[in-house]
């Protein structure tokens, strides 16, 4: 079963910003859709529930650099 939860992204600058965030997140075991909205901050994810763990979306996002908030 697959689920979905969001983050706001507080510092994109560009739409690189976004496409870096959106890659790191689609390498994550079981995440099944990314959407990045840079001029939002908007970050959506659709992820296997039980194969991929969202304790790790928000620290893939700061690992590149970014800060996520809580939708």
């Amino acid at each position: 079963m697959n689920e979905t939860t969001q983050f706001r992204v507080v510092d994109f600058d560009c739409p690189t910003c976004a496409s870096t965030v959106e890659r790191a997140l689609e390498g994550i075991d079981g995440v099944e859709r990314v959407e990045v909205h840079y001029t939002t901050g908007r970050v959506e994810i659709e992820y296997e529930a039980g194969t991929a763990d969202p304790g790790e979306f928000e620290s893939a996002i700061e690992n590149q650099g970014y800060t996520p908030r809580a939708a």
